[in-house]
């Protein structure tokens, strides 16, 4: 095992001709595969592994239909290749968190990748006062994105529910103990990533080639799972052990992971696990994940099936989601982590 390194992203990369281990592959059983209480006991088993051994892992068998996503892949493309111009006149910002960036931080360093939010849809935000939920400006160019992505939101929307009611069962808890924490309106949102060989901001010289040396830098993601669906260029990478392991596209495979939420209430049984995205050299990437997080009003802690002691306190996931927002526009110091919430006895 290599020597601990305090930045996660100096580790070595596990030598893919001697890598013993990879992220497990989960069979969900088709579209209504947890209704059947057998595969749901077996799906649930063998997630709880996934998630106490790598935070990661993938799953077939999953019942979305093959033609959606290739029309959500086909949009996806379209939209990356108008102009920049175009694309930037859809600018997220402080004050709305959705549309189009080029110059994301990550642990306050720029990744080198376009990206594209979509929040939720319009009755949803009306129900919520929360900050992340204005309204997303869609390409007046492409009336058809919309409609895709949109589509895309619900399919994932049901599919992550599913994913923490699994998780549920892993820990021994009736399927919809976390429903209430998602209730009435959650804050998750899609995002659509472009990972270009050409640095997006090489049109700024003042901008370009400030250090975007990788995709995306080492971080766990803040809400409950995310979904994602990468193509087959590859570049994914999670930490384990002191190495970073490639998460190797499968066809027809979504890639799942557990975020900090997820850490809190299983008490630290389930970890959510560090991982980035290599910086493209010779082929653009594409990839489109979808992170399901709690209602902006949700108090998350250990949940009852925990191992006392709790070894964290109730955390805002408001403010802990906003907090994380605000590091991604600019280097604000250290970002808000779980850590911050520890119990001081439990260090």
């Amino acid at each position: 095992m290599p020597a601990p390194i305090n930045n996660p992203d100096l580790a070595p990369v596990a030598d893919a001709n001697a890598v013993r281990q990879s992220v497990p592959i989960i069979d969900l059983g088709g579209a209504e595969g947890m209704d059947h209480p057998a595969t749901a006991a077996r799906v649930a088993g063998e997630i709880g592994d996934a998630c106490r051994d790598w935070g990661f892992f993938q799953i077939v068998n999953h019942g979305v239909d093959s033609d959606h996503l290739a029309h959500v892949w086909s949009t996806i493309r379209a939209f990356f290749a108008l102009p920049r111009a175009d694309k930037r006149a859809l600018n997220r910002s402080s004050e709305n968190p959705w549309g189009y960036f080029d110059r994301e931080l990550t642990k306050n360093q720029r990744d080198k990748k376009e990206i594209f939010d979509i929040g939720p849809g319009v009755d949803a935000g009306a129900l919520s006062d929360d900050p992340f939920s204005g309204a997303t400006p869609w390409p007046d160019s492409q009336p058809a994105f919309e409609t895709a992505m949109r589509a895309h939101f619900n399919i994932c929307e049901k599919l992550s529910r599913t994913m923490v009611e699994a998780i549920c069962l892993s820990l021994g808890l009736p399927r919809d103990r976390l429903a209430n924490s998602f209730a009435p309106t959650h804050t998750s949102f899609l995002r659509l990533n472009y990972y270009p060989v050409e640095d997006p901001l090489s049109d700024l010289p003042e901008e370009a080639g400030d250090g975007a040396d990788l995709g995306i830098h080492h971080h766990s993601d803040a809400g409950a799972v995310t979904i994602l669906i990468q193509d087959s260029v590859g570049g994914l990478q999670v930490f384990k052990d002191g190495y970073w392991y490639d998460v190797e596209p499968v066809e027809g495979a979504f890639v799942v992971n557990i975020g900090d939420m997820v850490q809190v209430w299983s008490n630290d049984t389930y970890r959510a696990a560090l991982h980035r995205v290599q910086a493209m050299s010779l082929t653009d990437r594409y990839s489109f994940p979808f992170f399901y997080n709690p209602a902006y009003g949700a108090i998350v802690e250990p949940l009852e099936s925990a191992t006392p002691p709790n070894l964290y306190t109730g955390i805002d996931w408001g403010e802990f989601r906003r907090l994380r927002a605000d590091g991604d526009y600019a280097d604000v110091g250290k970002e808000v982590q779980i850590a911050d919430y520890r119990v001081p006895a439990a260090e």
